[in-house]
């Protein structure tokens, strides 16, 4: 039955002190058991039916690591890994399933007192390789070829360069670069390396070395040579992330960062198999370089405390140790096997784990992904149950767990021209299941469902009353239905199925209800980070609105302040012009009043030497002429007034108070005879029109007075008073 089956199911029990019992060990009919019992608790309200499973091998609370070790056939799984003489290795595959802190990690990687299955895997694969362990630090060729020959992305290092730049001088062992590999090497690229910190580094003094495998020995073939390549990574709510990042990505989640998740996908080097392409892969010489780099993984995996495990995985780890295989003696390309150890995080109910928020979100990944597992394990069972060829059918790409298990577990058909794409077997694999028999028992019993290799329901238990009166109810019905029989019973084996099916019913249900409480905590979340931003955007906007408020107070109190300022300027200069103006007409009526007033004079007391005719004012009509002029003159003098006002207020104060002052200087210095000063743009000698021309402002003949009309002399001045 196993060897149909996808995987070697075993089971391991978790010891236990205390507590109601409910799983039970048959007698083994040959040498070792492998069946179990599984008996629902005396205060089971929904009256289960007793269950028997098949694996395997059964390991009873006392059986040690090494006996786990030896009696799970990983020994002839390292031996499929190295494969046979003159041909290649074939995968292999140790995962652990159970319930949170029924003993998986223990198994696998141990405690601080004793080994787990993955160090006394490491230990037998480099005790008898022996000799036939290349190191890529005594040759020149050994790591340019193991790089050349990787088909998944990867970035390859030493695994003494890899611990010299994470843990600086504290490493013992030797750090000499590779021979032959420059600075400029791209396999290493600086930017793949974390920041060169002095970390703690794990001491392989305080690492345990019990139990010891010395005595094992497997068949490595003797003509070959290997290298041991080993990566770590984690499917941590469903992304691959990768665990040998060193201190860059812890460095990075402390600030706030993103880790870069991985993908798993074909290669161009290997279309017809998945990779998780882009991992960092360590060249181990040594066991101790392998233990280094498995310690240095485990400190960057998920880890937390709930309430059913101090320290609860809280993601699916994978540690890859990669064997690389060639010719000794022709040194062809390199073929490669993997042996692959998972330690799957245990399901937990969020009831029992009193676990919230983020924890409870990661909870619920764990869950979905295991349901998915127990999903795909049950399915190949039915089919190797029903002895059919059918495993293609498996739906194992439903999450990145599943199809990280079971995308190897198939033979590989697709037609490849590569050496490293030629068909290969599918992976042989070996699951250890661990429950505890004094733990949860619907959790268990769910576990056990769908990884065990057989079930069968074997002793119904009896019906309570309230089923018994429904089915009384059910076969009174019946009974007095036409054509039915009278007995109206039912056989034990249908209410198995039904107490199954309801069984069932009621588990999905459950995990429903867990998805669901994620759902509401996630929903909640979402909804106070809403809220949340909502309230920093009403505040900006209101910050917003506030310091437009007082930008646009702050400049209208300025441009007040200055449109004031030109305002006073304005008024000045035009009041100061004004004042010109009055006082340039006042003098200007004045000397043509003295003018008129001294010319009249004259002409009524003396008369002309030379017995001529009298000068002004001697003749009305000539008065009247010169009235009729002087009016004339003034009106062009108020009309040139006007322009100069219309000029004044199109020009800027400054420039017209300047022009103004200009003009008055220019005035003072063109006139120093008369001791009056003439205000800009108007002229002080008197301007009479020509006969027959228009009187234009800014357009007149000046008007020279002549000596006999007003009787002046050479040498004196009209204006002078007597």
């Amino acid at each position: 039955m196993a060897n149909s089956s996808l995987f070697e199911v075993y089971l391991r029990l978790r010891p236990a002190t205390a507590g109601s019992r409910f799983l039970d060990v048959e007698e083994p009919q040959n040498q070792f058991p492998d069946h179990i019992t599984i008996k629902p608790p005396e205060n089971d309200r929904r009256k289960k039916a007793i269950e028997r499973f098949a694996f395997t091998r059964v390991f009873e609370e006392d059986a040690a690591q090494l006996d786990v070790f030896e009696g799970t056939g990983l020994i002839p799984l390292i031996e499929g890994v190295l494969g046979p003489e003159g041909r290649e290795g074939r995968d292999g595959l140790l995962a652990t399933l159970g319930v949170t802190g029924s003993g998986k990690s223990h198994t696998i990687l141990g405690s601080k007192y004793e080994r787990g299955m993955t160090q006394m895997a490491l230990d037998v694969l480099f005790s008898n390789i022996g000799d036939l362990l290349v190191d890529p630090a005594t040759s020149s060729s050994t790591f340019p070829s193991i790089a050349a020959a990787d088909v998944s992305e990867a970035h390859l290092f030493p695994a003494s360069l890899y611990l010299d730049t994470l843990y600086g001088d504290s490493h013992a062992t030797s750090r000499a670069q590779t021979p032959g590999l420059d600075g400029n090497s791209s396999f290493l690229s600086t930017s793949a390396f974390p920041s060169k910190q002095r970390h703690q580094m794990p001491r392989l003094s305080t690492m345990p070395d019990h139990p010891s495998v010395d005595d094992l020995a497997i068949d490595v073939d003797q003509t070959a040579e290997y290298a041991i390549v080993v990566s770590m990574f984690e499917v941590y709510n469903d992304r691959i992330f990768d665990l040998l990042t060193g201190a860059s990505q812890s460095s990075k989640l402390m600030n706030g960062g993103r880790r870069r998740a991985l993908l798993f996908k074909p290669t161009e080097q290997s279309p017809d198999r998945k990779q998780v392409a882009g991992l960092k892969k360590i060249i181990c010489g040594s066991l101790d370089e392998a233990l280094m780099v498995l310690e240095t993984g485990l400190l960057e995996r998920k880890v937390t405390g709930t309430g059913s495990n101090a320290v609860s995985s809280r993601s699916h780890g994978f540690f890859c140790v990669e064997v690389k295989k060639r010719h000794r003696a022709t040194r062809g390309p390199w073929s490669s096997s993997t042996l692959t150890v998972c330690d799957l995080a245990g399901s937990e109910r969020a009831r029992n784990a009193k676990t919230a928020g983020e924890t409870l979100a990661e909870a619920g990944k764990i869950n979905e992904s295991l349901m998915y597992l127990g999903q795909c394990m049950q399915m190949q069972s039915d089919i190797s149950a029903e002895g059919g060829n059918k495993r293609n059918v498996v739906p194992f790409r439903q999450c990145k767990l599943t199809e990280l298990l079971f995308s190897n577990s198939f033979p590989s058909t697709a037609s490849s021209h590569h050496h490293n794409n030629s068909h290969r077997s599918p992976q042989k694999a070996i699951m250890v299941v661990t429950a505890d028999p004094l733990g949860d028992y619907n959790a268990t019993s769910q576990i056990l469902r769908y990884s065990a290799l057989a079930r069968e329901v074997t002793v119904p238990r009896v019906p309570s009353l309230t089923s018994t009166m429904q089915l009384g109810t059910h076969t009174q019905q019946q009974h007095h239905r036409p054509g039915t029989s009278n007995s109206g019973r039912m056989t034990p084996s249908v209410v198995a199925a039904l107490e199954e099916q309801l069984d069932n019913t009621l588990t999905e249900v459950t995990r429903l209800a867990e998805q669901l409480d994620v759902l509401h905590v996630q929903l909640r979340d979402e909804r106070d980070r809403r809220r949340q931003a909502e309230r920093g955007w009403r505040a900006a906007e209101d910050n917003m609105v506030e310091a437009e408020a007082a930008l646009r107070e702050e400049l209208y109190a300025e441009y007040e302040d200055r449109l004031e300022q030109l305002q006073r300027r304005y008024k000045a200069s035009w009041d100061e012009e004004a004042d010109r103006c009055e006082e340039h007409w006042d003098r200007k009526v004045e000397i043509l009043t003295k003018g008129i007033q001294v010319h009249e004079d004259e002409g009524d007391d003396d008369d002309d030497d030379e017995g001529g005719p009298v000068v002004a004012g001697s003749s009305r009509e000539q008065d009247r002429e010169r009235i009729a002029e002087l009016e004339d003159e003034n009106a062009a003098l108020r009309r040139q007034v006007e322009m100069l006002r219309r000029e004044q207020q199109l020009r800027s104060p400054s420039k017209s108070y300047r022009s103004a002052s200009g003009n008055t200087r220019l005035g003072a210095a063109a006139a120093p005879s008369t001791g009056v000063a003439l205000t800009p743009k108007v002229q002080l000698p008197l301007r009479a029109p020509s006969k027959g021309a228009n009187m234009l402002p800014g357009v007149r003949k000046q008007r020279v007075l002549g000596k006999k009309r007003w009787g002046i002399e050479n040498d004196s001045d009209p204006f002078d008073s007597d």
